[in-house]
């Protein structure tokens, strides 16, 4: 098992492309709303091809990728935010999340 230092650093340097990724992603996709839902199923996807490559294995790369990079780049409080300005809002969180667990899925069998 790697000493506990090496797995906070590979979190914490997943977790820096993660959030960078985000915002150039954030930046470039104007409407706020699309954006977030594009960061958000992009991640459920990467993150259920993660799943099923490694499996229930863990390691270094595989938290750098999971844990910090699609932890991090992904934004479901943002989103979640968004689901009580109006109703309206809460069906496209609603809707979204759902879309998430199929991509996911989707991710899973795909890895």
């Amino acid at each position: 098992m790697e000493q506990w230092w090496k797995r906070a650093g590979v979190i914490f340097a997943g977790g820096a492309v993660g959030t960078a990724c985000r915002a150039l992603l954030l930046h470039a996709l104007d409407q706020q709303t699309v954006a977030l839902a594009v960061v958000n199923l992009t991640g459920c996807l990467l993150i259920g091809v993660v799943s099923g490559w490694w499996g229930a294995r863990t390691s270094l790369l595989r938290l750098f990728l999971a844990v910090g990079g699609v932890g991090a780049f992904t934004s479901s409080s943002s989103l979640a935010l968004q689901g009580i300005q109006d109703p309206v809002a809460t069906v496209v969180v609603v809707v979204e999340a759902l879309a998430g667990v199929g991509a996911a899925g989707l991710g899973h069998l795909l890895g």
